[in-house]
């Protein structure tokens, strides 16, 4: 089940604001009704259509602060729902996935699952989660605050949603500016491409000191490997196979070897040394490195290590996409097909994503909320850090750009350490840039297809 409206930029919709108009939930069931729809030719249930009785166990991800944090709002919810039993399912971001797909197999998956952009078709395919469609038009679960195309970009192509966005998230170049003046020079043009900045970093290079590098070497991140593409008028995915060329992923080899070797860019047994480190450690934030690109709710942890040593200030602008519109990614809540009580569970959703003294407790931990207003009172709040207001600001940007949010399809996520394998090879000349993108999108499109 691949999600309809992909093309060169991903979903092309033009993201606009929209008020938030409180629904009242309502509530009662009929599990038979219920299962008949899950198999997707039914209509979606509504709330008078769904179960309302037993349990409800609430699974998510990460790190452990984050966890505390959703653990502190479920438990307010709790406490206003006295009369439903919660258990909660909380764990870090890789083991989530196996354990969901276990549960998934056994059709039992919590109630409330989390999903993520990069691995929610995969359930959806499976008929592992309940469409939301008819608990979204009678208002059980309000999504009226989140802007229209965020919504709809999560619609598969058999028409329904199954996910609802709770945190959004993007990726960005992230600049030194002021360690960059300190050293004679002004950050890139953030309007440009990665060649741009590429470019740049080579000619400001020799005003670095020894063991400090203009830009970090991106070649092994998808992720900015996919702004690239944009850039060139290509998407990362196609019809079950990739959708770009040999030629641009070759090219996007011979960029970052090229910085490599005129010295802008760490060598590779650097970057090895700081593969896999917290981002407290990383090229970034130990100041050895003045631009680089990462997660947006990364940005806080790089300030903290910068600060530690009077290293600067980090800044994040938009992905260089050379003027293409780029993507961007959700954590969402989904309610899945085996749930017994689907009336609370769609009442947590909605109570989680509308809540204002939710975004508080989270701090974007879980990513930008989705409904505007929720977004814009955090702006407003003067409790609320600048860097969290900065971040808000950028994707209010980006939106306004046609930024498009991105659903990954199943099989896809093995990708992200295949493309860091590849250009490993080409970074310590084990393989040429022509040989190791031709074999990356070989074993790409052998798991897009499915074989």
């Amino acid at each position: 089940m691949s999600h309809v409206g992909n093309d060169a930029t991903g979903r092309l919709h033009r993201l606009s604001r929209s008020a938030r108009v409180p629904v009242a939930l309502a509530g009662v069931a009929a599990l038979s009704l219920m299962t008949a729809c899950s198999g997707g030719d039914a209509e979606p249930p509504a709330a008078e259509d769904v179960p309302s009785e037993g349990p409800i166990a609430i699974t998510w991800y990460g790190s452990d602060a984050r966890n505390a944090a959703v653990q502190e709002v479920v438990d307010n919810w709790s406490a206003e729902n006295p009369d439903v039993q919660v258990e909660t399912q909380p764990t870090t971001f890789d083991s989530y996935w196996d354990r969901v797909s276990v549960q998934a197999a056994a059709d039992n998956i919590a109630c409330v699952a989390a999903m993520q952009s990069r691995y929610q078709a995969r359930y959806e395919d499976r008929g592992n989660l309940l469409p939301l469609d008819g608990l979204i038009e009678d208002g059980t679960i309000d999504v009226s605050g989140i802007p229209e195309a965020v919504l709809e970009s999560h619609r598969a192509a058999d028409g329904h949603i199954y996910v609802i966005p709770y945190g959004i998230w993007f990726e960005g170049a992230t600049l030194n500016a002021p360690r960059l003046a300190e050293f004679g020079q002004t950050a890139p043009d953030p309007s440009g491409s990665w060649t741009d900045y590429v470019d740049w970093a080579i000619e400001a290079q020799p005003s670095m000191p020894e063991g400090t590098w203009a830009i970090a070497d991106r070649g092994d991140q998808i992720t900015q490997f996919q702004a690239y593409a944009l850039g060139e008028g290509e998407a990362l995915f196609g019809d079950g196979e990739v959708g770009f060329s040999e030629e641009t992923l070759t090219t996007w080899f011979d960029l970052w070897t090229r910085a490599v070797e005129g010295g802008a860019a760490p060598p590779p047994d650097v970057n090895a040394e700081y593969a896999g480190v917290p981002t407290t450690q990383s090229l970034m934030a130990v100041g050895s490195v003045l631009v680089s690109s990462t997660g947006d709710n990364n940005i806080s942890d790089v300030q903290i290590a910068l600060d530690q040593n009077g290293l600067g200030t980090v800044s994040i602008v938009a992905s260089p996409t050379d003027g293409v519109p780029q993507v961007v990614g959700a954590n969402g809540w989904a309610i899945s097909a085996n749930c017994e009580n689907v009336a609370a569970s769609a009442d947590f959703i909605s109570s989680f994503i509308n809540t204002p003294e939710n975004a508080l407790i989270l701090q974007t931990q879980t990513g930008l909320p989705p409904v505007t207003s929720v977004l814009e009172g955090l702006q407003d709040d003067p409790e609320v850090s600048q860097a969290i207001k900065d971040r808000i600001a950028l994707y209010f940007d980006l939106l306004d750009q046609g930024a498009t949010v991105d659903i990954w399809p199943d099989g896809a996520q093995a990708l992200v350490t295949q493309i860091a394998t590849s250009y490993q090879e080409v970074a310590f000349g084990q393989t040429s840039s022509q040989a190791a993108a031709a074999d990356f999108i070989a074993q790409a499109n052998a798991a897009l297809s499915g074989f």
